[in-house]
């Protein structure tokens, strides 16, 4: 503690020294107020106390107790006059111009506590500026960083945005709280046909929130453009927020895949409220419930990736949202919640903008929450111009030919598509036939596997609890298939024909493909072979129905069947 003492009595300041110097490290004394101000201008440290004497030759203490606080209008130190007057104007001028005052003669006790007090004040009012100053600091490295983050995420965005093209019946809409959100909505085109559609919501608000986001909307776009499942999709983006986000922090989702005719989807859900499936006349037929945990929870040796499987009939529609809907609330703390949301399907208009104005009345435009909504209305077109190759099509000047086996073991645990599509992107980079081609052979290995070697009847697909059986018994088939079982797929590619012949045969039950009707794209089931046959120049069967042979001409144009 720094002490100054300005008294015009010797004997005063000494005593006063002799007081405090069991309490004070440096103290300065002057005659008078005289040269007060000027020697204090050049004083390294200022005191953190003075003590005034208020009856002082040529400079009183009222006066140099002014001139200081002039002079130092940012700091704070306590005047505490020292006075033989005890009128009642003398304590007002000692208490407006200073900050205490002590009748002389002088206490030893008061003088010490006093001094006490006031050094006390000046510690707290020093760690205030301190943290004043700290704060102020803070405040401008968090904006810098805040406005660094938020280009980097707009730049993220717009690279995101740039890899979806239009497809037709999926609507959303996302409106943050904060710039950053922990809600994501991201749609990708399917390879193959169709699309893939996720809605997430992250733990927790703003930046961090945020940020959990990214490793997931990576990998779903990096999984999406290699025509992955959607449970090896899910089981991928599982891991990478397990590696990436800290403990505690989560990504409640809904992940679907919808097939090329518009109608199939295969659908996981983690976290999120209940999703509807729901009729053009906004009545409930199906709640959807999330019976997974969150992604990022579990391990990958614990992650749970069973799909459910629906067939949509034409204007039904799927209906997602994250919590912010119904835990939204009013000024009462009541919140939205899932009975009100489902008055609003009553109305008949089930479109996003009347569950958002619904819930944006009944919060008065206070939601704290990020308010997104998911809205999928079936059939959902892939708006890809199918008409017209790219022109950034690569096509090798190499002739191919080769044998690709698929014995049962790797049926099992590969992706046969994904590992197709990876070696046909050397002779084909990239461009819409890639994609054709890519679609023309899933159909054709889907038929092999289901109906050739696993033995399933699409007739299981007339209604959506047979849709779902399907692809259960598709998954236990699958697994009790016998090591003998294998499909083979011959590719032929003639650079200066322009063409591809793909020969797929199995091993396993034919059918007596004379009776298959191409031009009906009406029926229940069959689409995918409609669609292939729309694709390529000629699509044969032989080897009673094990082995199909399909020529496709890069020269020409193909068109989508209205049906898909």
């Amino acid at each position: 503690m720094r002490v100054m003492i300005v008294d015009d009595h010797a004997t005063n300041r000494e005593l006063c020294r002799f007081m405090l110097s069991h309490l004070v490290e440096h103290i300065d004394t002057f005659e008078n107020g005289e040269g007060v101000v000027e020697a204090m201008q050049g004083m390294e440290h200022l005191p953190d106390v003075i003590l005034l004497d208020v009856m002082m030759p040529i400079k009183d203490g009222f006066t140099t107790a002014t001139e200081i606080r002039e002079a130092f209008p940012n700091h704070h130190i306590p005047i505490i006059f020292l006075t033989v007057l005890d009128d009642h104007d003398s304590f007002e001028r000692c208490l407006s111009l200073g900050d205490d005052f002590i009748l002389k003669p002088v206490e030893r006790s008061i003088l010490v506590s006093k001094v006490q007090a006031h050094y006390r004040i000046v510690k707290m009012h020093k760690e205030v500026i301190q943290q004043r100053d700290e704060l102020s600091h803070f405040h401008e490295q968090v904006q810098y960083d805040y406005s660094i983050s938020e280009s980097i995420f707009t730049n993220l965005m717009e690279e995101m945005s740039s890899q979806v093209s239009h497809i037709y019946g999926v609507n959303y809409i996302s409106t943050p709280s904060t710039v950053f959100n922990g809600d994501l909505i991201v749609v990708a085109n399917r390879p193959h046909g169709g699309a893939y559609v996720m809605v997430a919501d992250a733990t927790g608000h703003g930046l961090p929130a945020a940020i959990s986001a990214i490793p997931a909307t990576r990998a779903f776009f990096s999984m999406a453009a290699k025509g992955l499942s959607l449970g090896e999709i899910v089981h991928e983006i599982n891991d990478s927020l397990c590696k990436f986000l800290p403990l505690g922090m989560m990504l409640a989702a809904s992940v679907f895949e919808i097939r090329a005719n518009g109608f199939e989807v295969s659908w996981w859900g983690g976290g999120l409220p209940d999703s509807y499936l729901l009729d053009k006349e906004g009545n409930i037929i199906k709640r959807m419930v999330s019976n997974h945990m969150p992604l990022g929870v579990l391990d990958s040796h614990e992650f749970e990736n069973d799909i459910v499987h629906f067939k949509l009939e034409p204007d039904q529609q799927i209906l997602c949202y994250t919590d912010g809907i119904i835990e939204a609330m009013n000024e009462q703390g009541e919140q939205f919640g899932q009975e009100r949301l489902e008055e609003v399907f009553k109305t008949g208009q089930t479109h996003i903008p009347t569950i958002y104005d619904a819930v944006r009345q009944f919060s008065n435009m206070k939601a704290g929450d990020d308010l997104s909504i998911l809205s999928m209305t079936f059939p959902i077109i892939n708006g890809n111009d199918a008409t017209k190759p790219s022109e950034d099509t690569y096509f090798s000047s190499v002739p191919m030919q080769t044998t690709l086996n698929f014995p049962a073991p790797i049926l099992k645990q590969v992706s046969m598509m994904s590992e197709v599509r990876q070696y046909l992107s050397g002779t084909l980079n990239g461009g819409q036939h890639l994609d054709l081609v890519c679609s023309v052979l899933s159909e054709l290995f889907a038929n092999a596997i289901e109906h050739g070697l696993l033995h399933l009847k699409s007739s299981l697909k007339e209604d959506p609890d047979g849709f779902f059986e399907f692809y259960q018994l598709r998954e236990e088939r699958l697994k009790e298939l016998t090591n003998d079982a294998w499909v083979k797929l011959d590719l032929n590619y003639e650079p200066d024909a322009k063409r591809l012949t793909m020969d797929l045969e199995h091993n396993g039950e034919g059918f007596d493909y004379h009776k298959l009707n191409m031009a009906n794209s009406d029926q229940t089931h069959g689409r995918g072979i409609v669609l292939a046959s729309e694709l390529c120049d000629s699509l044969t069967y032989s080897k009673e129905g094990k082995r199909v042979s399909a020529v496709y001409s890069f020269g020409a144009k193909h068109h989508f069947p209205s049906s898909a």
